[in-house]
């Protein structure tokens, strides 16, 4: 419950509104970032000192919490959890298997910041710094202006769905979302230039997909073949190819071909069924019809469908624009039928981690539209 504003809240509300000054202040004026970081901040800090009462709560982040008040009573830290054979087991049994990550990162939360629910809160409005700091790395990467790229950051970094998901409930969507923009950054980084850094890098990224989603690296590397096949030319297509193949080596050697075939089958076989799961998917959720504990969502969810027509016009937009972000709504569509496949995972919290995408279909055509300045300039080879 509500508590006022509490020395540990207000140290955490300035340690993360800190550390994310520092992230928007790369690309932004100081003025300007101090302004982003102070209102990011300061509507967690006072949620949970005069509002927090429960009710937008849910059965995982509740158990996330215990985890981490768990593993601290039991005497671990964020780094012996992981070092010590039988801490991390002990995570795995309190996480049901070895979904761990989200545990830890509540570890980490209240090991910095106290034995809260808000911690890892603010743990995600930081993240909501670095995925839109990524976004901003892809827009120019791709071509578009400084101007632009900039715009398309503050545009995320408000953008109605991340900032209730990442300033009221302690889930791990927001978590998700950051490592699936930094893995097609990557991706397109290896585009532009091979780089062993950054090919270790996305290992690295796939690796900890392993621990919080094992689905999306699969789903990644799909639209990532896609992608190579159809739009990229010369000899490091190849190139990529091959190490897309190597990728698909380790993603299998992970999960295990058990596993995989397991997953698979559960797949719905009915293409009628699938289609109106990614519609779903795609429209979730409905304005008059949101469940009690999802009510934080009701004024995002009208901006989304006051929206929707104009981000279908952005995608195809962007993707006669732009040939990388043709990546990001390859993966987009195949994680909608993915998860139109699957009606279990057919809720706002899934679509979140492709929020970014979307919010960039939509800034385009609010760009587009108000003509602010043309958004397309010559890359010249200059990778951030």
């Amino acid at each position: 419950m509500a508590e006022g504003l509490t020395n540990d809240l207000l140290w955490a509300a300035f340690c993360m509104g800190l550390l994310s000054f520092w992230i928007a202040s790369r690309q932004l004026s100081k003025i300007t970032s101090f302004f982003v970081a102070a209102v990011k901040v300061l509507i967690p800090l006072l949620y949970f000192a005069f509002f927090y009462d429960g009710n937008w709560t849910f059965v995982d982040d509740i158990a996330y919490q215990f985890q981490g008040k768990k593993m601290l009573e039991l005497g671990y830290n964020p780094i012996t959890v992981l070092v010590n054979p039988e801490g991390l087991s002990n995570l795995m049994l309190l996480s049901g298997g070895r979904h761990i990550l989200y545990g830890w990162w509540n570890i980490l939360g209240q090991y910095l910041f106290g034995k809260y629910y808000y911690p890892p809160v603010f743990l995600n409005v930081f993240l909501t710094f670095i995925s839109g700091y990524f976004l901003f790395c892809i827009a120019h990467l791709s071509g578009f202006s400084p101007k632009y790229a900039k715009g398309l950051l503050l545009f995320s970094l408000f953008h109605w769905e991340i900032v209730v998901w990442s300033s009221l409930v302690n889930l791990k969507d927001i978590l998700i979302m950051t490592i699936t923009i930094v893995a097609i950054y990557l991706i397109l980084r290896l585009s532009k230039q091979l780089n062993f850094y950054v090919l270790l890098g996305l290992g690295g990224i796939f690796f900890i997909f392993f621990w919080i989603r094992f689905y999306i690296p699969i789903v990644i590397m799909i639209a990532t073949v896609i992608w190579i096949s159809l739009f990229l030319k010369g000899w490091r297509r190849y190139i990529l190819l091959v190490l897309s193949a190597i990728g698909s080596i380790f993603v299998a050697f992970f999960l295990g071909l058990e596993n995989t075939i397991y997953n698979f089958n559960r797949l719905d076989q009915n293409w009628i069924t699938i289609l109106l799961g990614v519609i779903r998917m795609a429209l979730t959720p409905q304005p008059w019809s949101i469940e009690p504990a999802y009510t934080f969502l009701f004024f995002p969810s009208i901006l989304h469908w006051i929206l929707f027509v104009p981000a279908v016009w952005g995608v195809w937009m962007l993707w006669r624009r732009s040939r990388e972000a043709k990546l990001l709504f390859i993966y987009l569509a195949l994680a909608l039928l993915l998860y139109g496949a699957f009606q279990d995972i057919q809720g706002p919290r899934q679509r979140l981690q492709l929020t970014p995408i979307i919010a960039w279909a939509q800034f385009h055509f609010l760009w587009v539209i108000f003509k602010i300045q043309h958004p397309r300039i010559t890359l010249r080879g200059y990778l951030i």
